[in-house]
């Protein structure tokens, strides 16, 4: 049985328009993880693991940012040629981010579950009781 390809990226290449000419951030990644899958992208700074990710999401500002090549699906969504309407709908509700800093988008006086529900709650119109089920059985628990 396959397992249901939740990420796809094929030879994303992604740059910034800077004074100082062209800068690749990202060059010829390639992945994919199916459903029931974790994936941890591990590397030194400046490697490209948060312009990958934010490129996922497709929070890298256009311009300077360009994806200059390859393709990003998520589920049955070309993130690529997606628009910033179709994003929104996207963003929150399919696939989320924490960034780096997570004392500046993460409650510390908060535990981080009852953060995860009040999303679910948000972005998929479910009862609290619902949406604490979903973390649970996202990660088979």
């Amino acid at each position: 049985m396959d397992a249901k390809r939740v990420l796809e990226i094929e030879d994303l290449h992604v740059s910034f328009d800077t004074y100082a000419g062209e800068v690749k951030a990202v060059r010829g990644v390639s992945l994919h993880v199916d459903a029931g899958e974790v994936l941890a992208i591990v590397g030194e700074s400046g490697c490209g693991k948060s312009v990958t990710a934010q490129t996922i999401m497709k929070l890298n500002p256009m311009p300077p940012a360009r994806i200059a090549g390859g393709s990003v699906r998520l589920g049955e969504h070309d993130i690529v040629a997606a628009s910033d309407k179709e994003m929104q709908k996207i963003r929150g509700r399919e696939v989320s981010m924490i960034f780096q800093d997570p004392m500046t988008c993460l409650n510390p006086t908060t535990p981080v579950g009852k953060q995860i529900v009040e999303a679910i709650t948000l972005h998929r119109k479910l009862s609290r009781a619902e949406a604490r089920a979903r973390p649970s059985a996202a990660f088979g628990r």
